[in-house]
C-alpha cells in the first residue's frame, strides 16, 4: 500500500471523525435550555453522578449471578459468553426510572433534560477514556491470541485492538452498546416525553414517538442474546467506532428526535399521531419478524417452516482456527425477499418516530438520515465480510436471493 493510500484509508478518515463526531454531539444541544458553557465540555456535578449511577446499575447487571449466553466462535478460537438477563435489566431499570420520577425525586426528568449537554460531555470523558485504556492495553497486554496487521495510531484508536475484551470481569461491548447505550436511548426518549409534559402539557406526537422507540428497545432486549450474532459483535472490534458511538453518539443522536419535541411541540393532530403509531408497530413488527425467522433458522438447525414451507437453504464452508466448518445460508421467509430486508423495515420505523417533527424542518429527521446512510454502508461491510468468508457459496446465495433491500430497485 502505497503513504497515499495509506493516509486516504487508515488516517484521514478517521481523523475526521474523530474530530466530526464530538462536535456533532456538542452541536445538537445547542438548544439545551440552560446556556452552554464549562459543563458541556467537561460535564456537571449532577452529571458525573448520573453517568456513574448508569455505569453502575449497568455493570451489577452483568456480574450478578444468572443464564450466560455463548456468541458465535471467532476465527481465532475465541468463544465469548454473555450474561442472558437483557429483558430483567431494563424491566428493572424502568421500574427504577417509574419510582424517581413519581416518588423519590419528582420532576427528575425535567432534571435530566436541563442538564443533557453536560450529561453528554460526562459520557464523553468517560468514553475517550474507555477507548484510550481499551487501545493501549490491546497493543502491551492483549487479552487473546488474534494476530492483527498494524496499522496507523488513529486507525487503531478508532477501530480499536480487540474483538471481545473483558474489564471488570464483563464482556465491554455488552455494557457499552446494551446496558448503556441502548439503556439510555430508552432512558432519555422517556425522560424527553415526560418533561415536555412537565413544562408544556401532554402531546399525543410526542408520545407516539416515545412510544414506537420503546417498543422497538424492548425489542431488542428481548432479543438481545441475538445481537451477539451481529456485525457489531462477530466484525466490529471495541474502540472509538464502536464504544464511544453506544456510549455518546447513542444517547446524543439517536434520541434527538424526542429532545427535539421537548421544546418544539408537535404539530400533529390526534387522529395523525394515531395513524404514524399504527404504521410505526408495523414496521416494528415486521423487523422483528424478520430476525425472528433467522433465529429460528439457526435454532432448529434449518429444520422449520417459513411462511407455511419448509425452510430453503444453501450449505455453506468456511474456515477456522479449529478447521473447516459447515453452516446454511437462509434463502426463503423474509430472507428470500432481500437479503437485508429487516434493515428496510428498521428504517420505516424510525422515519415513523420522527414523523411527528414533521412541519418542523429537518432537525427531527435527522436520525432516520443518518440511519439510512448507516445502513446501506452496513449492506456493502456484510457482504464484502459474506464473500471472503463463504466465497462460492456466496454467490450461488446471491443469484438466489439477488437483491440487497429493496426486490427490483436495490
Amino acid at each position: 500500500m502505497t503513504l497515499g493510500e495509506l493516509l486516504h484509508y487508515h488516517v484521514i478518515p478517521p481523523l475526521f471523525l474523530l474530530f466530526f463526531t464530538p462536535v456533532v454531539q456538542v452541536l445538537t444541544q445547542l438548544g439545551d435550555p440552560r446556556p452552554l458553557g464549562w459543563s458541556a465540555l467537561v460535564g456537571s456535578r449532577f452529571a458525573w453522578a448520573f453517568t456513574a449511577v448508569t455505569l453502575v446499575w449497568a455493570w451489577l447487571f452483568l456480574v450478578l449471578p444468572g443464564p450466560v449466553h455463548h456468541g458465535p466462535t471467532t476465527h481465532f478460537g475465541q468463544t465469548p459468553p454473555y450474561r442472558a438477563n437483557g429483558m430483567l435489566y431494563y424491566i428493572c431499570t424502568l421500574l427504577l426510572f417509574a419510582l424517581l420520577e413519581t416518588w423519590l425525586m419528582p420532576g427528575v426528568s425535567v432534571t435530566i433534560y436541563s442538564n443533557m449537554s453536560a450529561i453528554l460531555a460526562a459520557l464523553n470523558v468517560t468514553a475517550l477514556v474507555l477507548c484510550t485504556f481499551l487501545l493501549i492495553r490491546g497493543k502491551v497486554a492483549p487479552q487473546s491470541s488474534e494476530e492483527i496487521e498494524p496499522k496507523p495510531l488513529p486507525h487503531e484508536f478508532y477501530r480499536g485492538m480487540e474483538l471481545h475484551p473483558h474489564l471488570l470481569g464483563v464482556d465491554v461491548k455488552q455494557l457499552t452498546n446494551c446496558r448503556v447505550g441502548m439503556m439510555l436511548w430508552q432512558l432519555l426518549v422517556l425522560v424527553f416525553c415526560v418533561a415536555g409534559a412537565r413544562l408544556h402539557g401532554l402531546s399525543s406526537g410526542h408520545v407516539v414517538c416515545a412510544a414506537l422507540q420503546t417498543v422497538y428497545i424492548a425489542k431488542f432486549f428481548w432479543w438481545e442474546t441475538g445481537y451477539f450474532s451481529t456485525l457489531d459483535i462477530t466484525l466490529d472490534r471495541a474502540g472509538y467506532y464502536l464504544c464511544w458511538g453506544c456510549m455518546v453518539w447513542v444517547p446524543c443522536f439517536y434520541t434527538y428526535a424526542a429532545f427535539f419535541l421537548t421544546r418544539q411541540r408537535p404539530l400533529l393532530s390526534d387522529g395523525q399521531s394515531a395513524f404514524v403509531l399504527a404504521a410505526g408497530l408495523l414496521a416494528i413488527a415486521l423487523n422483528y419478524r424478520c430476525d425472528l425467522e433467522k433465529q429460528r433458522f439457526r435454532e432448529s438447525g434449518g429444520r422449520c417452516r417459513l411462511w407455511g414451507r419448509p425452510a430453503e437453504y444453501i450449505d455453506a464452508e468456511y474456515v477456522t482456527a479449529q478447521g473447516r466448518r459447515t453452516t446454511k445460508l437462509l434463502t426463503s421467509g423474509c430472507w428470500g425477499v432481500a437479503r437485508h430486508l429487516n434493515y428496510v423495515f428498521e428504517i420505516l420505523a424510525a422515519f415513523c418516530w420522527c414523523l411527528p417533527g414533521l412541519g418542523h424542518g429537518v432537525w427531527p429527521f435527522l436520525y432516520v438520515l443518518f440511519l439510512t446512510v448507516l445502513l446501506v454502508h452496513r449492506v456493502f461491510r456484510d457482504e464484502e465480510k459474506c464473500s471472503n468468508k463463504y466465497g462460492k457459496a456466496w454467490k450461488k446465495y446471491c443469484r438466489q436471493v439477488p437483491y440487497r433491500m429493496i426486490p427490483y430497485v436495490f
